[in-house]
């Protein structure tokens, strides 16, 4: 027990260290803009150096020790496409229902945000974001046409592949890999999951995992709407334990947010 409760606040102090780290190097002159390349080593190599003493537990983490990289898993990919097929219509429809509210004068629905974020040295930030916002909005509940997010045809038209490269690898799967792979199942040592939901192992360890991703979003940018990933962070847990692979929740955690991309170009066109 004393071994996995360790192990556990190791994981906290881990992704405590990586955040600060990564927000610090914002205030250096010259080298703010390589920050991400920082972040993204941390996420890939931190784990498996924390943990190299125990491979067996790398291997059970999913973050070594042969490499980086978790193994693929066809099952992974199988349940990341389930998921979405479920997931991504209602989604879309909700997304398009909540800016034609919040466009549309009322704010009611963000009240939770706005009272936290009320209580911050940046109240107001996100009611002046979202008028910047709106002032491209067609108003209605449908976009007025399709649009393609310009990095999308960048690149004589590669620009599209090198989203999806970019986004799996630098982003995704590397967040998946410290989030899920490593502090997730570390918390899951101390605290196992008793709670079966539609399949897969759910409980305190996913929660709290999801909550300290939600919170590393804070670094980034200091909006209290990026405290909403923590509800996507719960689908990405449950896509861990349901499929067995890290590769479900970072090839769904990829496509969600070029769906996000390409639903914010449609819906508030340049």
């Amino acid at each position: 027990m004393e071994i996995r409760r360790g192990r556990a606040r190791q994981a906290v102090f881990a992704t405590a260290i990586v955040y600060a780290g990564y927000g610090l190097l914002g205030l250096v002159p010259g080298i703010g803009e390589y920050r991400g390349v920082a972040l993204v080593a941390a996420f890939y190599f931190l784990p498996s150096w924390l943990l190299r003493h125990v491979p067996e537990v790398q291997s059970r983490y999913q973050v070594g020790p042969d490499s980086p990289v978790p193994p693929w898993r066809w099952r992974g990919a199988w349940v990341a496409l389930v998921a979405a097929l479920v997931v991504f219509p209602p989604f879309v429809l909700g997304f398009w229902w909540f800016y034609q509210q919040v466009c549309g004068g009322d704010l009611r629905v963000l009240w939770p945000v706005l009272w936290i974020e009320g209580m911050t040295p940046w109240a107001g930030g996100l009611e002046r974001f979202l008028a910047g916002l709106c002032r491209a909005h067609a108003e209605g509940f449908w976009p007025a046409g399709l649009h393609l997010p310009a990095s999308w045809s960048a690149w004589g038209g590669l620009g599209f592949v090198r989203q999806v490269v970019e986004g799996l690898f630098a982003v995704a799967l590397a967040e998946e890999v410290f989030h899920r792979g490593y502090v997730m199942s570390a918390l899951e040592d101390l605290w196992p999951p008793r709670r079966t939901i539609f399949g897969a192992k759910f409980g305190l360890a996913a929660v709290l995992s999801s909550l300290l991703f939600a919170i590393g979003h804070l670094v980034g940018m200091a909006q209290a709407a990026r405290l909403a990933t923590f509800f996507p962070a719960l689908v990405f847990a449950w896509l861990w334990r349901r499929s067995g692979s890290l590769w479900a929740p970072a090839l769904f955690h990829t496509a969600a947010n070029l769906l996000m991309d390409l639903l914010l170009a449609s819906t508030f066109p340049a």
